[in-house]
């Protein structure tokens, strides 16, 4: 039987990935063994500053992070309400003066990856919750080896992967391929079946995902 190949390009740093989790349940419970999720980090923060207001980026770079950060965790504070996930921004620092990417995080995926591929979705998962709920600073690499560990993978295995250039290389694929498709909002989905695809808001509702999926198959 054809598989249904779904693609979601997004960031592990995505509070809507994260709240659309339960819609993802939903479909793996509808579809069976006939849906494949697969993931592509597409990298949503290459700098702070690209986020930044400029009464913010006038600021000296800490304080004006800081500002960056508070204001960050009132945006994720409201999309709690949308799958219903808890969403806790006690203390929410995710970037600082010498953490001002979201790409370690894409990076660390990656990393995951190459050492496991198995555990690559449950350390995305808990990754996520570790940025989103934990608010432990997952931009540092020292976050994201203590997060590695706790989903199983050998750290040692995935340090080298992460440090030594080849996880790098790897999101830099995934970069390539998303613009390739023109894809500038995140989260994004590309559902394929057979020869057949179709890119779609990552937000859709389960019942949007249905339709689609069902159209693709006649």
């Amino acid at each position: 039987m054809e598989k249904i190949i779904l693609t979601t390009f997004t960031d592990p740093m995505m509070g809507l990935s994260y709240e659309q989790e339960p819609v993802y349940e939903k479909l793996a419970a509808h579809f069976g063994d006939r849906l494949v999720f697969h993931y592509v980090m597409s990298g949503l923060v290459r700098d702070v500053s690209d986020f930044m207001l400029p009464e913010e980026r006038a600021l000296p770079a800490e304080e004006g992070i800081r500002l960056y950060n508070r204001r960050l965790a009132r945006i994720y504070k409201g999309e709690e309400t949308i799958g219903g996930l808890p969403i806790n921004m006690d203390g929410f620092h995710l970037f600082d003066g010498d953490h001002r990417s979201s790409y370690p995080l894409c990076i660390a995926y990656k990393a995951a990856e190459l050492c496991c591929p198995e555990k690559a979705f449950p350390f995305l998962l808990k990754l996520r919750r570790a940025t989103i709920v934990e608010t432990r600073q997952t931009t540092r690499t020292d976050e994201l080896i203590s997060v590695a560990g706790e989903t199983g993978l050998d750290k040692a295995q995935f340090r080298r992967a992460f440090e030594d250039g080849r996880a790098a290389a790897a999101f830099q694929k995934d970069l390539e391929l998303t613009r390739s498709l023109g894809i500038r909002q995140l989260p994004t989905v590309l559902i394929q079946y057979g020869e057949k695809a179709v890119l779609v808001n990552g937000m859709a509702s389960y019942e949007a995902f249905v339709n689609t999926i069902d159209k693709l198959k006649v």
